[in-house]
């Protein structure tokens, strides 16, 4: 399939950081009108309501296979075109490109599987729940890299029950997570990202990232990238969000 990418803005803003471990944060990823769309058409607070929320990553979430999730890929086109996107090898392929030396460090340092190695499955493979390190065998013969897209909502309270329920690291098969905002209030107190670095034997914040409108965040998600959701105390709205992860499907990162 040919990817048309036109919708992504050529002159967007990529800040990078290696510190505690590696990640981006890109300011207008999206062209202007079509992030506008884009969070103009994202559903509402009903819309998720009318079907049973299976992901539980935020307050609310959709994906491929739900009625919602689908209704929308033949309603919207801007929501059609970036599913193609992330389900492409193209995007997988751009994001690894991103983390290149990182990656290469890691796998180095007996870190880290060779990635590099494995086959890139673009087609939706992890459908509905989300798998966990409790899924995934420790060897699969069959050694792939798949993408995986989550629209979801965040409400007063996310964060604290919800967003990974405090600091954590991912799944030991996740590479990549990438998070992108789309914004839905008018106000919020509380609901950033926040970057933790571990010192001696304390975690401390590193950074706090907003959930700007149309700002993008990925991270490498190796056994030390430690992160949480700020608590949403005020919101006048909602937080809408799309989580995209980049994973395997065996464990690739070392224990620590």
């Amino acid at each position: 399939m040919v990817i048309d990418m036109n919708f992504i803005n050529k002159d967007f803003k990529l800040t990078s950081y290696k510190d505690p471990y590696p990640y981006i944060v890109i300011e207008n990823f999206f062209e202007k009108e079509f992030f506008k769309n884009i969070e103009k058409k994202f559903p509402s607070e009903n819309d998720f309501k009318s079907q049973k929320n299976k992901i539980n990553r935020m307050n609310y979430d959709t994906s491929i296979k739900d009625k919602l999730y689908e209704q929308l890929l033949k309603k919207e086109s801007e929501y059609k075109e970036l599913h193609n996107y992330i389900y492409s090898d193209n995007f997988i392929n751009y994001f690894i490109k991103l983390f290149q030396d990182s990656i290469a460090s890691e796998i180095k340092n007996e870190n880290l599987k060779d990635i590099l190695k494995y086959k890139i499955k673009s087609d939706p493979f992890e459908t509905e729940k989300i798998l966990s390190k409790l899924d995934i065998k420790e060897n699969s013969p069959d050694e792939i890299l798949y993408p995986r897209l989550d629209l979801g909502m965040g409400t007063l309270g996310y964060g604290k029950n919800t967003g990974g329920k405090g600091i954590h690291v991912d799944n030991p098969q996740r590479l990549i997570s990438i998070l992108l905002y789309f914004g839905g209030y008018k106000h919020i107190k509380g609901g950033e990202l926040r970057i933790w670095k571990k010192v001696n034997d304390t975690l401390e914040i590193s950074n706090i990232i907003k959930p700007t409108p149309n700002s993008l965040v990925a991270s490498l998600q190796s056994n030390i990238s430690f992160h949480d959701v700020n608590p949403v105390t005020e919101i006048d709205g909602t937080r809408n969000a799309c989580y995209i992860a980049i994973s395997s499907n065996n464990k690739i990162w070392k224990n620590l």
